[in-house]
């Protein structure tokens, strides 16, 4: 059976309908995730943006939070680097593996990462799954210290970050450790609902701009920081 997420009729439709809602808000601008997720719309960021980096086959990317591995495919496709995907979540884990059996390049391990070892419940919610958000079905799973399992690599071309509202404590941990430095590029989704999150997303950003710059920014949605020369 054909899912309506799929087909192109969905997709255009849905980036028209943003469009026009991106048009409309831009006399009312604010800091919300709706104006910016339109403007990401409107922009074409899923095409134009989110895999437009300076990479090639000899490149070294880390995936955090693979999910089913949109990202990953993509990236792979267009670039053929040496990619390690982090996904805690088993299921998930296991639709990695069986997908990327065949492909050297890719290294997949189960686990999340965090700011210090440790094992917790977390929430499954398909691309929504969460440590943060505490409803429905749940499964324990093993963190692993950022600063531990980055620091094996001398440095990373592409790092992208998309955990569901424990970025933050992965993120600070790589500023606080100086591993932010071995990263050339950096992609990060931060989400709104995490405790503090406004005010924790604008006292990382400050920390990455004294080693990045900014590539884009759509607060909330997408966000992208290149090592500065």
């Amino acid at each position: 059976m054909v899912n309506l997420k799929d087909t192109k009729i969905y997709k255009l439709m849905k980036r028209i309908f943003f469009t026009l809602l991106y048009r409309l808000q831009m006399y009312r601008k604010g800091d919300g995730r709706v104006y910016y997720f339109s403007k990401w719309i409107a922009d074409k960021g899923d095409s134009n943006l989110l895999f437009d980096y300076s990479i090639n086959d000899k490149s070294l990317v880390v995936d955090i939070g693979g999910y089913k591995g949109f990202f990953s495919d993509k990236i792979i496709s267009l670039y053929n680097p040496t990619i390690f995907i982090v996904e805690p979540v088993k299921e998930y884990f296991l639709i990695l593996k069986n997908k990327y059996k065949n492909n050297k390049k890719v290294g997949v391990f189960n686990y999340g990462l965090s700011d210090k070892n440790g094992t917790q419940n977390i929430y499954l919610s398909d691309d929504g799954t969460s440590l943060i958000k505490k409803t429905g079905q749940s499964e324990k799973i093993k963190l692993v210290d950022a600063a531990i399992f980055l620091r094996k690599f001398k440095s990373i071309d592409l790092l992208s970050v998309n955990i569901e509202g424990a970025e933050y404590q992965v993120l600070e941990r790589l500023i606080k450790t100086d591993l932010i430095k071995r990263v050339q590029f950096l992609q990060v989704q931060f989400h709104e609902f995490a405790p503090h999150a406004k005010n924790l997303r604008k006292r990382i950003i400050k920390k990455i701009l004294k080693t990045h710059r900014v590539r884009f920014s759509y607060p909330f949605v997408w966000e992208s920081f290149e090592l500065k020369k």
